[in-house]
């Protein structure tokens, strides 16, 4: 009689992939016997992460980066040995603009995300008016909550740096990360630093600018910190291969699409397109929507959460320039736009000027999200 384990993941995104791996390094830690079986229903692993290498350009389908700050992609990567393979940012484009009245006005030095960090560049930027300046300049003396509650990101910039702070800069800055609305985004969940600096200093401009939250070299950064991006030599899809290229010989079923979960005495019984498997456990990684229409007879009230969850769609264009048809060099990493300027044009990454070997000498790439 054997103690074997049989764990499934459904969904072959890099989620289904990492929690693949830490199955397996669990299993590994402990002794463990499992047989391990994932299910993806597309031809391909990956989910939305693919990297496309097109004549003189490596374009990205999906994410461009890892973001370090959150240090457990980033601690994947060195467990795996991937190291050697990741890039920063180019230091020289490290800089952003906000498109705002049909003009790019550029982040103002020291602008991290949410609120200013140095006073002059700010109080000098283009961007809010002499009356938005003021109300987030006064900031220091706004009440910190007592509550202990999370709130959404919107409130928690309204409350400390007024509502022009909240349209012109945080929410484009905000929206060209998650690609979410600030006000059903949690502040814990996102951005718990800024929480955090509100707790420990009563203000967050007292806790960036005279605290020396950031480094004088990131002091001359604007926007996101883009030295806490990373990406890959051969573009993102490095990770996918290397984590698919660590899963148990067979254990990988492309093209099978799960149908229905269900309990079968103490397993669990999953029927898709090739049949039907009997499992110990189930690991779900997949859309919240398609794991809610799995689970309504098993397990209703969750299904019916995850069916609560929204989303929005969104679309990544990748384009392709001959510098000489360029009327003048881009500067910086690129530029978001504000959902006040009513455009479905959500920002634009110039990916050949944000990591070096995007794109061959003599030609500009961009990526553009709608």
């Amino acid at each position: 009689m054997t103690n074997k384990k049989h764990i499934v993941v459904v969904g072959g995104g890099i989620s289904g992939l990492a929690a693949a791996h830490r199955v397996l390094a669990i299993a590994r830690e402990r002794s463990a016997l499992i047989e391990l079986t994932l299910l993806e229903k597309s031809a391909r692993l990956g989910g939305i992460i693919e990297t496309r290498k097109h004549g003189a350009a490596t374009m990205e389908l999906g994410p461009d980066s890892l973001f370090t700050e959150k240090p457990w992609g980033l601690d994947l990567c060195q467990r795996m040995g991937l190291e050697p393979e990741l890039i920063r940012t180019q230091p020289s484009s490290r800089r952003s603009a906000i498109w705002l009245n049909n003009k790019l006005h550029p982040v103002p030095k020291g602008f991290y995300l949410l609120a200013p960090s140095r006073f002059l560049p700010f109080a000098f930027s283009s961007l809010l008016s002499v009356r938005g300046k003021i109300r987030a300049l006064i900031e220091p003396w706004v009440r910190a909550n007592p509550s202990a509650e999370d709130e959404s990101l919107a409130s928690f910039v309204r409350r400390r740096l007024g509502q022009e702070m909240l349209e012109r800069m945080a929410q484009p800055m905000v929206s060209g990360i998650y690609c979410a609305d600030p006000e059903k985004l949690s502040l814990q969940a996102t951005f718990p630093r800024f929480l955090q600096l509100e707790k420990e200093h009563g203000s967050i401009l007292r806790g960036l600018m005279f605290k020396n939250q950031a480094t004088p070299a990131e002091n001359l950064a604007s926007g996101p910190r883009y030295s806490l991006f990373v990406s890959f030599k051969d573009g993102m899809e490095t990770l996918i291969k290397k984590l698919e290229a660590q899963m148990p010989v067979d254990s990988i079923r492309l093209g099978t699409e799960t149908f229905s979960i269900e309990r079968a005495d103490r397993k669990w019984r999953l029927q898709h397109s090739q049949g039907e498997i009997l499992a110990d456990g189930v690991i779900l990684a997949i859309p919240a929507y398609v794991a809610g229409a799995l689970l309504a007879k098993v397990a209703p009230d969750l299904a019916q959460g995850l069916n609560s969850i929204p989303y929005h769609s969104s679309a990544t264009v990748n384009l392709l320039y001959k510098n000489n048809d360029l009327k003048r060099p881009l500067m910086g990493a690129g530029f978001v736009v504000p959902a006040i300027a009513g455009k479905c044009l959500i920002g634009c990454s110039f990916s050949s000027n944000k990591y070096a070997g995007r794109a061959l000498p003599g030609y500009t790439l961009l990526r553009v999200f709608l």
